[in-house]
């Protein structure tokens, strides 16, 4: 008996590693699956610039990606021009419409962050598989001189890859 009973003992060890090799496996497969469940977005924002010949329409000074987390919460980062991005939040509201709050990074401002924030809604359209308009209208936490904020209206295209 004491024989079989010293066996048991030592195979504490044993079972242990077996079970830890379960939850360590069982844990990458519920992340892999989060992973696997998510879309990665293409992101651009219609730019209308007026100039002296006419207008000039521009898609690809705001472009950037998007990663849709669940079917409630995307988070990406576009580029704002030659060296500014923007890191944007967007959470589906109900039937296409989202809310979205951006941050407008810059390296070598010293502003404050509630300065740089911008928030909006939107609507997004469905035009072709994974082809989206998204109409938005965003405007800055920041209040301008006279005490306002101005805000804009958007045009915006997104491809969910």
């Amino acid at each position: 008996i004491s024989l079989c009973w010293g066996i048991l003992r030592n195979n504490k060890l044993i079972t242990k590693t077996i079970i830890m090799k379960k939850v360590f496996l069982t844990m990458t497969m519920i992340f892999a699956t989060m992973i696997a469940s998510a879309q990665i977005s293409a992101l651009t924002t219609l730019n209308v610039e007026d100039e002296a010949d006419g207008k000039t329409y521009n898609v690809t000074d705001n472009i950037g990606v998007g990663y849709q987390i669940n079917e409630s919460l995307m988070v990406g980062v576009t580029r704002n021009g030659e060296e500014n991005y923007n890191f944007l939040g967007r959470y589906s509201l109900n039937n296409g419409i989202w809310a979205t709050c951006i941050y407008n990074y810059a390296p070598d401002s010293e502003d404050e962050l509630m300065d740089r924030l911008n928030v909006g809604v939107g609507y997004s359209i469905k035009v072709w598989r994974g082809l989206h308009v998204d109409p938005n209208y965003t405007m800055p936490l920041k209040e301008d001189e006279d005490g306002g904020r101005e805000g804009s209206f958007n045009i915006g295209f997104s491809y969910k890859l």
